[in-house]
Order: structure tokens, then sequence, then C-alpha cells
């Protein structure tokens, strides 16, 4: 039986980032929109923003609920989208989109101009997640790691293009592209200083497009590596901890480390120069914590509570030891997944994760 918890959640989640030891292994399923069913609102209304007191109060419920160690303030990839002024659709029961069918980028000689300076203070939906984080600060900012987030400038313009036409763009209009994202990087940056200002524990950078499933290494670097780095060092000065974002295959961990220093990284496969969890955690788990890497659809959705437990004792074995290591999905905890089976995730972690 695991024993009685002897650290709060922030201390347990700020050991585990720190390669101190903490009582037992950090739980986080990242519910993020799964929690807009906790706080009674659709997830429409959740992901539009326009309610941040009930999406505060849906975190703390589920907080409550599930037990888990934190909050990441997630709420989907669009946001920094809709605010450079993509138009964006919002389903009633499903993520947040652009609408693809209208770009706002549609012709790359000339479009990529519209892109223009704003300030995500006075925003409307970056804004709303600013509000969120101050409103978390406030009710659990003691007791819980809050963990802000940022979508990356690549990925961010990709859906203001259109990501198709946006990997071409990468060939044919380097120029173009690139001043757009300079221009993208700025915001991003007062973003990530806002979250932090709001009271953020840390700010995590999704580089999604940093791993092989989306582009070379050589083009990654080329044309995000400076920005981020610029958004990871601001807030490694602020105190804070970094944190990173990539749920896809064979990621570049030798170049986050090199233009990022991320204390941890979530992310749902190993590093594109190792073939296994074992000699992931035998290569990166003493320089990068883990946060990870259980699949979110197939298990932490779909999973009976024996085959979730099974698959958290053999995470938990292989992640655990030499510390460094937070249990967590590789990506965000499906917003219409049982929120029953992410508790059975944290309560794996009480019994299997123990120091």
């Amino acid at each position: 039986m695991a024993q009685k918890d002897e650290m709060n959640s922030l201390q347990r989640v700020a050991a585990a980032l720190t390669y101190q030891e903490p009582d037992r292994v950090p739980a986080a399923p990242l519910v993020c929109g799964a929690s807009h069913r906790v706080a009674g609102i659709t997830y429409r209304e959740w992901s539009m923003g326009e309610n941040v007191e009930a999406m505060v109060q849906g975190h703390v419920d589920s907080l409550e609920l599930i037990g888990h160690d934190g909050v990441v303030a997630l709420v989907d990839l669009s946001v920094e989208a809709a605010d450079f002024g993509q138009e964006v659709i919002f389903p009633e029961f499903d993520t947040a989109h652009p609408n693809y069918d209208n770009p706002m980028i549609k012709n790359p000689k000339e479009d990529y101009k519209k892109i223009c300076k704003i300030d995500p203070k006075k925003s409307k939906r970056m804004k709303s997640v600013i509000d969120m984080v101050a409103g978390l600060s406030k009710q659990i900012g003691q007791t819980h790691a809050i963990v802000g987030f940022v979508y990356g400038s690549l990925g961010t313009l990709s859906m203001i293009r259109g990501p198709e036409n946006f990997f071409m763009d990468l060939m044919e209009y380097p120029d173009e592209v690139m001043g757009a994202l300079e221009i993208m990087d700025e915001v991003l940056l007062e973003y990530a200083k806002a979250q932090l200002e709001a009271g953020a524990h840390s700010v995590c950078y999704d580089n999604l497009y940093a791993s092989q499933s989306i582009l070379s290494k050589e083009l990654w670097e080329k044309f995000e590596s400076k920005g981020m780095n610029q958004i990871c060092e601001t807030i490694k000065k602020s105190g804070a901890l970094v944190s990173h974002h990539n749920c896809g295959n064979g990621i570049y961990f030798d170049m986050l480390q090199k233009w990022g220093c991320p204390h941890a990284i979530s992310h749902a496969y190993v590093a594109d120069d190792v073939d296994s969890w074992e000699e992931h955690k035998k290569k990166w788990g003493g320089q990068i914590a883990t946060i990870g890497w259980m699949p979110p659809g197939p298990v932490a959705m779909l999973g009976t509570p024996e085959e979730i437990e099974e698959e958290a004792k053999a995470e938990i074995e292989i992640g655990k030891p030499g510390k460094g290591y937070i249990f967590a999905t590789g990506c965000e905890y499906p917003p219409n997944a049982p929120l029953a089976h992410a508790k059975w995730m944290v309560d794996a972690a009480k019994k299997y994760g123990v120091y």
C-alpha cells in the first residue's frame, strides 16, 4: 500500500522537475478541456473563453475530483491563431480549429505581411488564458503546479496558412515566412511573460514541428529555434521552470536541449536517437525530465481499470528510477473521455510511484 503523501502537489512537481526526490511520482493526466464538464459549461463555451470564472472553477473542482498534481493552461491550439486574425470554428462538442476553407493567408507573396504585432493582454483568447492563470494562482497557486501554455510560432502560422501550403511556403517563400515568424515570436514572448506575471510556475512551449513526423531537423532549426530560444530564456530569467510539449514521433531532443534547455518535456514518443523507453531513460533521463507517456486514446480513454493500472505500473517502473519523471498522458487527456479514467491514473501513481 502507498504511504501517505508527505508533500503537496506543487512541492512534488517542483522536486521531480529539479531532480530532487519527491514522496512519490507526480501524476498529471493533462486534464485540460475535459474540465469543462466539471465546470458545467459546453466545450464550445469553454473554448471561447468567455466565462473565465467557470474555467477556473472547473479546473479547481477537477483537481478535487481526480487528485492530479497540477493544471496546464492549454485551451486548444487555435488560441494564438485566432488572435492574430484567423477565423476559427467552435464545435459544440469537439476541439476548436481554424476554418481551413478560409485561411487568413491566401497569397504567400503578400499575405504574410498581415501578421502584425498585437498585445496579448488586450486580445480576446490569449487574454482569457492569462486571466484563467491569474484566477488559478489565487485559488491553488500555493498548493498545485500551474503551467502556462504557448503554441509555437511554426504551428500557429501553419494554422493561419493551412499546413500543406505552409510546408511548401517554407521552401518557396522562406523570407516571407520568416518575417511573419519574427513578429509572431515577439508576441508569443509577451504572452509567456504575461502568464508568468499572472502566477504560472512554468510555461510550456509546444514545438510540435520539431519531430521526424513533421519537419526535418534542419528546417525546424532554421525557422523556429531562435524564436523559441528567446522565449525559453525569458521564462528561465523570470525564475520559472521551462517545459516543452511535443507529441510527434522522433522528437529532436538534441535540438530542444540546444535551443530551449527545458527542465522537462511532455512527450508521447521517444527521442529520435533511441529505440525504446528504456534507452530514452538511460540517455536523456538525467538531462531532461519526462512528462508522459500513457497513450491518451487507446489506453486512457478506452482502457479498463486493469489495463490502465497495468500500463501505469509498466511506465512508472521505467520512468521512476533516478527521479526526473512525471507520470502523464502523452498528449492532452481526451476532452470527452471519462474522468474516472484520469483518477485511475492518479491512483496508480500513488500505488506504484512511492520513493
